[in-house]
């Protein structure tokens, strides 16, 4: 006599389902640094072929609008901490993504970064009941300490969004002052315009200047074109002395100089940067100390700044009075701080985002054996044997 035996929906309904499987990101512990950094944003980025929808070779099932600039992102892609996809992390934004290729550029933000052993992360993928973005409200892959990101990605328009929960957008003087460019540090970047008639630079205020503080790191990746005097990249707002910046010098060529408003001291950057590649620019002020980095390497500390504070407007350089200009050439992955980074997150940073390929490792797609065998089939479809 013949049985039935009816094995259950293939396709679980909403708050049930499982993810088809995941990609597995693991740090190199040599990459972070000399200790912990707690929490970290983590820049992932590459092209894998299960990040790519369904339709083109890949496992994601659902797209979504996400990210400040509304862009299509996978929804049933999430980063999770274990390999049963049951723990995400707390937060994640899309910078970029290709539905065709899986490409992908994504900050995750993991509570630590170890420089003793690898931090997993695990990209789930393939779950068809997953229909809107899981990676958190804005800000969520940034900790509460920085106040500004900006990945300097729109290709049009004024407004250079800010990614942090503060929206602390930036206008730019014009549609294309700066102008947009395919060719910036990570992915997209502004091209600034800087000549000795600084009633022609080009800059970006932000909406709202940052808050008074004392401690504080900048931070900024350039490609300069040239350099032509005083040549400003992170302008302060100030109604003091007019040259007050974070910024290069002419002579000797990529001279990185930081000028203040209560003194005329300033740490010294331990090379100077020459035009035609990108370098990661640091300033971490910490009260009477203040230090600036140049790809991941420490200068020279200034003391004797005091408790005097500071507040910022804008990158760039806006036309005002003083013998300033803006930077001339590329701006990139531009972040502020209300806290003074350390040394080893200067490493990390500058590793990261220099290198990915060496600061993680990147395993290939695996199949979650806890995963439906099909996420293809109606709701409604049963499997039936017979024996």
């Amino acid at each position: 006599m013949k049985k039935l035996l009816a094995l259950g929906l293939i396709c679980c309904y909403p708050g049930f389902c499982g993810y088809l499987g995941y990609v597995l990101f693991q740090t190199i512990p040599s990459q972070a640094g000399s200790s912990l950094t707690s929490p970290y944003s983590l820049l992932l980025t590459g092209t894998f072929p299960a990040f790519a929808t369904v339709a083109n070779g890949g496992q994601v099932v659902n797209t979504t609008s996400c990210g400040v600039n509304s862009i299509v992102c996978p929804a049933d892609l999430i980063f999770a901490e274990d390999s049963g996809c049951s723990e995400a992390f707390g937060g994640w934004d899309v910078i970029s993504y290709s539905p065709v290729t899986g490409q992908l550029t994504a900050a995750v933000e993991i509570p630590l970064l170890s420089n003793t052993r690898p931090v997993k992360i695990y990209g789930c993928v393939g779950n068809a009941a997953v229909t809107s973005f899981q990676g958190g409200p804005q800000g969520s892959a940034y900790d509460s300490n920085y106040l500004l990101a900006l990945h300097m990605e729109e290709g049009t328009g004024t407004t250079l969004y800010d990614s942090t929960a503060n929206a602390n957008n930036a206008i730019r003087k014009a549609n294309s002052s700066p102008a947009p460019t395919a060719s910036g540090r990570v992915g997209g970047g502004q091209r600034f315009t800087g000549t000795a008639n600084s009633t022609n630079n080009d800059y970006a205020l932000f909406q709202t200047p940052t808050a008074l503080t004392n401690t504080y790191t900048i931070e900024y990746w350039t490609n300069a074109t040239s350099y032509i005097d005083y040549d400003s990249v992170f302008l302060e707002s100030s109604s003091g002395e007019p040259n007050v910046m974070s910024a290069f010098f002419w002579f000797p060529a990529g001279s990185v100089i930081y000028r203040n408003s209560w003194g005329g001291l300033s740490p010294t950057a331990p090379v100077t940067v020459p035009p035609g590649a990108f370098h990661y620019i640091v300033f971490a002020r910490n009260g009477d100390s203040m230090n600036v980095f140049v790809d991941g390497v420490a200068g020279t500390a200034a003391s004797g700044f005091g408790t005097g504070m500071e507040r910022w407007k804008g990158l760039g350089w806006d036309g005002g009075p003083g013998s300033a200009n803006s930077f001339n050439g590329i701006m990139d992955e531009v972040f502020y701080s209300n806290i003074a980074r350390s040394p080893d997150y200067v490493t990390a940073r500058y590793n990261n985002i220099s290198s990915p390929s060496t600061f993680y490792s990147v395993s290939p797609f695996t199949i979650n054996k806890a995963a439906p065998p099909s996420t293809t089939r109606a709701n409604s479809q049963v499997t039936i044997f017979t024996f």
